[in-house]
């Protein structure tokens, strides 16, 4: 038999409470309901202590939980408002239901996109974003989904692949899939052939729709990341660890400076 201290028990509490939110539930939703799986059932004041929270919030978010199909209530013989717990199997159907009301948004959100992109004011300034820490980076690198002309790329993996190899391969595909066409200079090193064979080789499709040309010979410079030019954007993923940050410029003018430098730089690299 295994025996838990009370801090241990506190931490096995917690590590659970985690595992929720990440699930989706809201922090105070995923303590109450470990509050009533312990339980079993209970009023609103026994849970809301169990949770160490006030019966008014306590009540708020068993209602919720209730709309999430993780509670229930019931009342019996006119006494106070009792409610179950759920069994956890069916976090899974809260699980599926937010799936479907997420694609149900995207549709809608396709009806009134064009509205709203017409009612977006950008200023003739460039304007500049940064972000740092791998989530923030991937999301500044994933508006290249958006592109809607071919994206030059100047790319060193090494010290780049090694990090960010599910953001540049998941990003791969869905530029695939859309269309977006890529040209890419990237410096040849073990690093960089090896992830291209397992991205590109032997599929003739995808190396049409993604262009590789090499830059040899150019480790005098100190480089890590990737440059991106499309559109009227520039976006940089700088991922020396010194570093570890991205940016976005957005300025017509600018991208179209760095567009003639790298086809410039195109015409002389080599395509093996």
């Amino acid at each position: 038999m295994t025996y838990f201290t009370t801090h241990d028990s506190v931490n096995y509490m917690q590590n659970y409470t985690d595992k929720l939110m990440e699930l989706g539930l809201q922090p105070n939703e995923a303590v109450i309901y470990m509050a009533l799986l312990e339980l079993g059932k209970g009023t609103v004041a026994q849970i809301s202590y169990k949770a160490n929270l006030n019966r008014t919030t306590g009540y708020d978010i068993l209602e919720r939980l209730c709309l999430h199909g993780l509670a229930n209530r019931t009342s019996i013989g006119g006494k106070k408002r009792t409610y179950l717990a759920e069994p956890p199997h069916r976090l899974r159907q809260y699980l599926e239901n937010k799936k479907r009301s997420a694609e149900r948004r995207l549709e809608e959100l396709k009806d009134v996109l064009p509205d709203l992109q017409s009612l977006y004011k950008t200023d003739l300034k460039p304007t500049i974003k940064f972000a740092q820490g791998k989530k923030e980076m991937e999301n500044i690198y994933n508006h290249v989904l958006d592109a809607k002309s071919t994206i030059y790329s100047i790319l060193n993996l090494k010290n780049y692949s090694e990090i960010f190899d599910e953001m540049g391969a998941y990003t791969s595909r869905e530029r695939f899939k859309k269309g977006i066409k890529e040209k890419v200079l990237a410096l040849k090193n073990d690093v960089s052939t090896a992830w291209y064979e397992k991205i590109y080789g032997k599929k003739p499709e995808r190396q049409k729709n993604t262009e590789y040309r090499w830059l040899e010979n150019m480790n005098k410079f100190s480089t890590a990341g990737e440059i991106m030019i499309f559109d009227d954007k520039v976006i940089g993923i700088l991922s020396k660890p010194t570093e570890n940050v991205a940016f976005e410029i957005q300025s017509q003018t600018y991208a179209d400076f760095l567009k003639i430098v790298f086809e410039l730089a195109w015409e002389k690299a080599k395509d093996k």
